[in-house]
């Protein structure tokens, strides 16, 4: 560490650069040591960190990187490591229902596909990332809508909405019903509301670092997909759901 820059600015960078390689965190003992910095300056930069978001304590007295500098990891590779991190768990998914499995995103007030995993057999139903899917249709839309804001929701629903299909819910009513039932079950199901006979289930998946909320979804031919449990395909959802969320913060 003799060659690092050692200003103000070149010992936060340090301090963060370490940190980066260290997801369950570092005390700062660990930092000081690791930084070859005295553990007063350390202090004296992490209360900086973290004022301005860039670093985060944990109960465990631990630091770790803060949300701002996940959010601009995020933006910088168009959230390259999550859909890394969710390669793995789609695979799980397709592999276990023989359905297409796929991840996405809240882009302003719509759904945006990030990434998917597609069975190879034959006949198969497949969604490619970048279409994008209304919030009060789609099982992925459903879902973020629950997980968002009450004023977020107020805002949404004085927008105009078109039924897709003959089982599409406009009414602010029945919208806002769904939402609490969404709420409650944690998690959403399409059944032929915006592609015509498909069945669809989603669950959130919580990035801690950044507090952005994404979807995790499988879906197929209704008249395929409706003969296996509803219980079971939430109950392998949310699981799955839960392990992508622990990978996001490295663990397991």
């Amino acid at each position: 560490m003799s060659n690092a820059d050692d200003s103000p600015f070149g010992r936060a960078f340090r301090i963060m650069e370490t940190l980066s390689a260290h997801p369950d965190g570092l005390t700062l003992s660990e930092i000081a040591a690791a930084t070859d910095l005295v553990v007063a300056t350390v202090h004296r930069q992490l209360n900086t960190l973290i004022s301005v978001g860039a670093v985060r304590k944990l109960n465990t007295k631990a630091f770790v990187l803060g949300e701002r500098m996940w959010m601009m990891a995020s933006q910088m590779t168009n959230g390259a490591d999550i859909t890394h991190s969710a390669a793995p768990v789609l695979k799980d998914l397709a592999d276990r229902f023989g359905e297409t499995a796929f991840l996405a995103r809240l882009v302003g007030q719509t759904v945006e596909v990030m990434s998917t995993c597609t069975p190879t057999a034959f006949g198969q139903s497949f969604v490619q990332p970048g279409r994008g899917m209304p919030l009060y249709a789609a099982a992925t839309g459903k879902i973020l809508l629950a997980q968002s804001s009450d004023s977020f929701i107020d805002d949404y629903l004085t927008l105009p909405r078109k039924a897709f299909t003959a089982n599409t819910k406009v009414e602010e009513a029945d919208i806002r019903a769904e939402i609490g039932d969404i709420r409650s079950r944690q998690v959403a199901v399409c059944n032929n509301e915006f592609d015509p006979g498909i069945l669809s289930y989603a669950a959130a998946v919580e990035d801690r670092r950044t507090g952005i909320t994404y979807a995790l979804a499988v879906f197929g031919l209704a008249d395929r997909f409706s003969t296996i449990d509803r219980g079971t395909v939430e109950t392998q959802l949310l699981n799955a759901a839960h392990r992508l969320s622990l990978s996001l913060r490295g663990i397991g």
